[in-house]
């Protein structure tokens, strides 16, 4: 009787552990942005009181929407023509390119550079040519976006020394100021929490997968008379428009920023601009083939995630992506145990 009572006394103790234990759970915030390259005259510090906003979370953990190096080459290998769009498009082939040029020149492997960059990049403290020696490193991954931002913490660019090493600081620098979200947005925040990598989670495969199921999709769609064609006159989508042209006015997008990630958005686009393929009707059933691979994707997204979630345990994790995704990858990690979920606003 005694031995019980020491069990169940020492039980008690341990149930504000185990209480605290289980509280601690991965927090993601998932950021609806726009592409900022689409809105005419936006600069960089149209993001300041954004940058702002989210320091104040004190992330740990930035992803953004490019596709890994691992995914890009996998492609790459499958020599398959449907996948050209990606491999040969603007969403892979600047990437490919620059990080054979670099493994060639630099005599590195892909896998021997990835390897290099878990390393460094968990170091406290690096010295510029440490940084420079990852920057290269991660543009051998084809992560360019997480080069820029080393680049950004290198202050004597004079390291750049070779003639190949100020044709990649050249680069760089046009990307920085290229107005993309991986540079203008993740980049800065990621330099104000001190992070020394962007992680890559998308997997952009839906559309050539769409054409390959089905080559007469674009055709169908043409000669569909319906409501897809009246959909940039919806209201949410005029609304972006007008709170676009007045962000850049004011030089702050933070308005912008609040409605991309208003449940109000989320709604109105969902019914806007995805399920109205379930109320289409293509011959062939393209239509909803489309939706499918959207949702595909998405998932497809989220396990990205759900991989940097497994790498960052109790961690704040940052995802900036395309505002379309946001209500999508939001309702699966809501799913998840041992996940919260933040918002924006």
């Amino acid at each position: 009787m005694k031995r019980k009572f020491k069990c169940i006394v020492f039980l008690i103790c341990l149930v504000p552990f185990i209480a605290k234990s289980q509280s601690n759970k991965t927090q993601i915030l998932i950021l609806g942005t726009p592409h900022l390259q689409q809105i005419d005259g936006v600069e960089a510090p149209m993001l300041d009181k954004v940058i702002t906003k989210l320091d104040s979370f004190d992330f740990d953990v930035i992803c953004i929407e490019k596709m890994s190096g691992e995914l890009l080459y996998d492609i790459q290998s499958r020599q398959d023509s449907a996948f050209d769009g990606i491999t040969k498009g603007r969403f892979g082939a600047e990437f490919l390119s620059l990080a054979d040029t670099v493994q060639a020149i630099n005599g590195v492997a892909f896998l021997e550079a990835k390897k290099n960059v878990l390393k460094q990049v968990s170091e406290e403290k690096l010295t510029i040519n440490e940084r420079k020696e990852l920057l290269f490193n991660l543009l051998a991954t084809t992560d360019l976006p997480s080069a820029a931002l080393q680049y950004e913490y290198i202050n004597n660019k004079t390291v750049f020394a070779t003639d190949f090493e100020k044709y990649i600081a050249n680069i760089i620098e046009k990307k920085i100021a290229s107005q993309n979200e991986y540079y203008s947005l993740a980049a800065s925040l990621a330099k104000r929490e001190n992070i020394n990598q962007l992680e890559s989670i998308d997997n952009l495969q839906d559309e050539a997968l769409l054409f390959m199921y089905y080559p007469d999709f674009v055709q169908e769609y043409k000669d569909q008379d319906g409501p897809l064609d009246q959909i940039n006159e919806l209201p949410v989508y005029q609304k972006i428009n007008q709170l676009s042209q007045e962000g850049v006015q004011a030089n702050d997008l933070s308005n912008l920023y609040a409605f991309f990630n208003s449940n109000e958005y989320k709604q109105q686009d969902y019914s806007g601009q995805w399920e109205i393929w379930l109320k289409t009707n293509f011959p062939s059933g393209a239509d909803r083939a489309r939706y499918a691979l959207w949702e595909m994707r998405n998932l497809q997204i989220t396990a990205n995630i759900m991989n940097v979630v497994a790498r960052y345990p109790e961690r704040k994790i940052l995802v900036i992506i395309g505002a379309s995704h946001g209500a999508f990858i939001e309702k699966y990690l809501e799913q998840v145990e041992h996940l919260e979920v933040l918002k924006y606003n």
